[in-house]
């Protein structure tokens, strides 16, 4: 008896051991969220009329969408949400260098003064991830969230239509008027944009517009397939008429694979999304410890949660505290990181749920 006694606290005692290291090694989901939605609502990376900073002196829109969708997940920083929107509606373009409406340019910062650029990365992906940050604030049920919205629905009619006026006959949209180029990372998010733009408008009870966006979203999801799947090498090309894609290259090659899958173009149990998934993990299978890029690509950790691959979620997700969160998000952790950092955690902490 003495001996079982013995034995008995031994091993109590080791699973105690082993699972303080287990609860050590394991993400802190909820603090994630909260020190990195300090940081980007801090003056490191927010200016006091809402803009969202990319770089102590630029302002990129595209980027500070990203950001802001990673904000609703908590309601501490919604206010900060719609700050940015509040922004990005004030600087929207009425007849821009390239004879569109609602578009963006990026900004220029010196000090507190802030300067167009006159010209932007993208018009596409702009337009697509303001629609989708509008669809997630609504979806927080927050009622002022909701209130700001319903009294803005004219410009977000005015920026999904930026959406319509570069897609073309194949159903792909260009990057913009004077860069002709259909992306496949663009075109991913422009398909999320007018799907969650359609959603919204269900929402706000206007069928006909949700069905038409619908329609839209439909055409850029068969302009992808029809154009921008590679059948003979089994991948996608990263825009149309590119050269096969050559999975040594980090970006734009390997990354762009999952783009479908991580902006809802094709569902994680699609044969292609698993065989991609499948050939990306052979291919950089240390992606989740060692960066193959200056810049973190917190987004690929998007597309593993939404594939099920909690293991190597849960590792990325601890080597980015380590690298980042617990030294304070040095260079060149920048905001579209933090709102895809934030995503992440939300999905791991809350389950199978959309991003």
């Amino acid at each position: 008896m003495r001996k079982f006694a013995k034995t008995g606290i031994l091993y109590c005692t080791l699973l105690v051991v082993l699972y303080a290291g287990c609860s050590a090694q394991a993400p802190h989901y909820r603090q994630n969220i909260r020190l990195t939605g300090n940081w980007l609502v801090s003056s490191a990376s927010s200016l006091p009329d809402g803009a969202i900073l990319f770089t102590s002196d630029k302002i990129n829109p595209y980027f500070s969408n990203l950001a802001a969708i990673g904000l609703t997940k908590d309601k501490k920083f919604h206010p900060q949400v719609k700050a940015w929107m509040q922004w990005y509606i004030r600087h929207l373009n009425h007849s821009d260098k390239w004879g569109l409406h609602c578009t963006m340019y990026d900004y220029g910062v010196a000090g507190t003064v802030e300067s167009s650029l006159n010209d932007a990365d993208s018009t596409d992906s702009y337009a697509a991830t303001f629609l989708s940050l509008a669809w997630a604030f609504w979806r927080t049920e927050d009622d002022d969230a909701r209130a700001y919205i319903k009294a803005h629905s004219r410009q977000l009619s005015c920026i999904a239509g930026v959406l319509i006026k570069t897609q073309q006959s194949n159903g792909l949209t260009w990057a913009k008027p004077d860069y002709q180029i259909q992306f496949l990372m663009d075109n991913a998010e422009v398909y999320k944009g007018m799907r969650d733009a359609a959603s919204l408008l269900d929402a706000l009870q206007k069928p006909k517009a949700s069905n038409w966006y619908s329609e839209r979203a439909e055409l850029v999801a068969k302009g992808i397939r029809d154009n921008l799947w590679d059948a003979a090498n089994g991948n996608y090309l990263t825009y149309v008429g590119a050269p096969p894609t050559d999975w040594t290259h980090w970006y734009p090659d390997s990354t762009a694979q999952l783009f479908p899958v991580l902006h809802g173009v094709i569902s994680p149990s699609d044969p292609r999304a698993q065989q991609l998934y499948e050939t990306f993990n052979q291919k950089w299978p240390n992606w989740t410890t060692q960066f193959a890029d200056p810049f973190p690509w917190v987004a690929v950790s998007g597309a593993s949660a939404l594939m099920g691959d909690r293991d190597r979620v849960n590792q990325y997700i601890h080597t980015i505290q380590t690298t980042y969160v617990e030294t304070g998000f040095p260079y060149p952790w920048y905001c579209a990181e933090a709102g895809w950092f934030m995503r992440v955690n939300n999905y791991m902490l809350l389950g199978r749920r959309p991003f």
